[in-house]
């Protein structure tokens, strides 16, 4: 598989359709990865777009020099900071965020389809978020360490130490859930 990098050159050379397979492949995994930057599913969502956006319009050239999946998650991580700089200071919630939630529960039970991974993204949800990057493109998107490092502009050292660091801390966070389980059955 050459993780999107077809489907971006047929859309290029003026095949509509290698976007629209583009979309396909990477939607879901990237709302979860930009989600773990502004922990809010319905902003995460309005991001990938502006990705998707940017991609369709800008058309920015694709050099080669990582793979194609590292350099979108990239291009994502960009966008997902510079919207939370431009938005840190107003973060108001309406009425009509709240219409999303259930569509969130659909599209998040769809990708994770069982209850063990429902539970897993649950704790990692509850990590500090650099945790939460490196196990979601390490674990989900299965990248390795020097992609995972181009991403979050981090040395593959680096990568190592948080990784080893993520794993204890969803260790530890998987180990209060299992505790609280057992209090509850119990109570």
């Amino acid at each position: 598989m050459d993780n999107g990098e077809r489907n971006y050159t047929r859309f290029l050379q003026g095949d509509k359709e290698g976007f629209i397979e583009l979309i396909e492949e990477f939607e879901k995994s990237l709302i979860l990865f930009i989600n773990s930057f502004v922990n809010d599913y319905h902003y995460a969502e309005e991001i990938a777009d502006e990705v998707f956006l940017k991609l369709y319009t800008a058309k920015p050239k694709f050099r080669g020099d990582c793979a194609f999946r590292t350099w979108l998650y990239a291009m994502a991580k960009n966008i997902a900071v510079n919207y939370m700089k431009k938005h840190k200071k107003s973060k108001l919630s309406s009425l009509d965020d709240y219409f999303y939630l259930s569509d969130e529960t659909d599209i998040e039970a769809e990708y994770t389809k069982s209850e063990d991974k429902a539970n897993l993204n649950r704790a990692i949800q509850r990590l500090k978020p650099e945790y939460a990057q490196v196990l979601h493109l390490i674990f989900f998107e299965e990248l390795d360490n020097p992609q995972a490092a181009r991403i979050m502009g981090k040395t593959n050292r680096q990568i190592s130490d948080l990784i080893y660091r993520a794993k204890n801390a969803l260790k530890a966070e998987l180990g209060k859930e299992d505790k609280n389980e057992q209090t509850k059955r119990k109570g």
